[in-house]
């Protein structure tokens, strides 16, 4: 079997590659813009790399569009005549409606998967992760749907099966909503010229949560995030409905009405029911204890041997610990470890 990731990226590209390589026996193709960055990259994974796309799929079986989004529609459009007829197409985006056209406008002998993996490429394993799978019935019931389905529940991953109207409904708000809020906080902080720093002082510990939360988003590529806004169809009726809210809230602080200013809340309160705000009350208070109780293992156990496990990587270090400041671990070795990358585990 001859895999071929299109336009892959240092982030979902890059994990799909390292995953099929590491757990079938496939030969693997990726194709890149950069040639000297990507070309080393896939001389570390024993990989092969081209930056030409059409010669890349000609022979492929399976092809997978790992393009931004923007560029999605123009990458098919570009390799489709050199695809194989019965040839397994997928595509990793965020917005389904818009690439499933795409997808079926030009790859009409080959048997299509639309997928949205829908998790960071930090994961070592795909269990509980959710799998997003638009498919349309006619390719619900062939072979390779069916196997690929089976693979990802036999591995414990979450599957949802849905079309892609449905699939960016629901985008509109997890991320259209979601990133547009992120980034409002962050940006007004920003124009109110206050140094977040400054602001930590202050810090309760859901601020702290609410601020790295924030940051995780900013601290990634903004046309990623650009593209999602613009290409769902669904994210104007959520942008429209967000500054309806934001703008109730502003009229009742600005009337003095506190009475319409609680009420709201207590219509939200309603609608996500108590149990539901217990349950995510408990989740966060989770949350904070284990990143104190973390930081406070360390620092009760200097000059004592403890062993760290690499969120990232899986991979572990036990060593004497000789000094902890701020997020940095000194061990007897000399070595420095960030604790914001490792756990304790024994």
């Amino acid at each position: 079997m001859k895999v071929v990731i299109i336009w892959w990226t240092s982030g979902f590209g890059k994990w799909l590659a390292k995953y099929i390589k590491d757990n079938f026996d496939v030969e693997i193709t990726v194709t890149g813009r950069n040639l000297e960055k990507w070309q080393k990259v896939a001389n570390e994974l024993n990989i092969n790399f081209t930056n030409d796309n059409i010669q890349a799929v000609k022979n492929a079986d399976i092809v997978v569009f790992s393009t931004p989004i923007s560029k999605i529609e123009q990458t098919i459009k570009e390799v489709w005549p050199c695809i194989k007829p019965n040839t397994i197409v997928a595509d990793v985006c965020s917005i389904k409606g818009f690439v499933f056209k795409a997808l079926n406008k030009y790859c009409r002998d080959c048997i299509i998967i639309p997928t949205h993996p829908m998790f960071w490429p930090y994961v070592s394993s795909i269990a509980e992760q959710i799998f997003v799978l638009t498919a349309d019935e006619k390719t619900q019931k062939t072979s390779a749907y069916k196997w690929l389905k089976d693979y990802l529940e036999k591995n414990e991953a979450k599957v949802i099966e849905t079309t892609p109207e449905k699939h960016d409904k629901m985008m509109g708000i997890v991320q259209g909503l979601t990133h547009v809020n992120m980034f409002t906080i962050w940006e007004t902080i920003r124009r109110l010229w206050v140094p977040v720093e400054e602001t930590l002082q202050f810090v309760s510990p859901i601020y702290k949560l609410l601020i790295v939360s924030v940051a995780r988003y900013v601290w990634h590529d903004p046309k990623l995030y650009g593209d999602i806004q613009m290409y769902n169809p669904e994210v104007l009726k959520v942008h429209e409905k967000f500054m309806e809210v934001i703008n109730d809230f502003n009229q009742a602080v600005e009337n003095k009405d506190e009475e319409k200013f609680v009420n709201i809340i207590q219509q939200t309160k309603k609608f996500f029911w108590p149990k539901n705000c217990e349950f995510w009350q408990k989740y966060t208070d989770k949350l904070i204890y284990f990143v104190a109780e973390q930081r406070e293992k360390v620092q009760n156990w200097i000059w004592t041997k403890l062993t760290f496990k690499n969120i990232y990587t899986n991979k572990t270090i036990s060593e004497i610990v000789k000094s902890v400041k701020d997020n940095e671990i000194l061990l007897e070795n000399w070595e420095k470890i960030d604790l914001n990358e490792y756990i304790v585990v024994g």
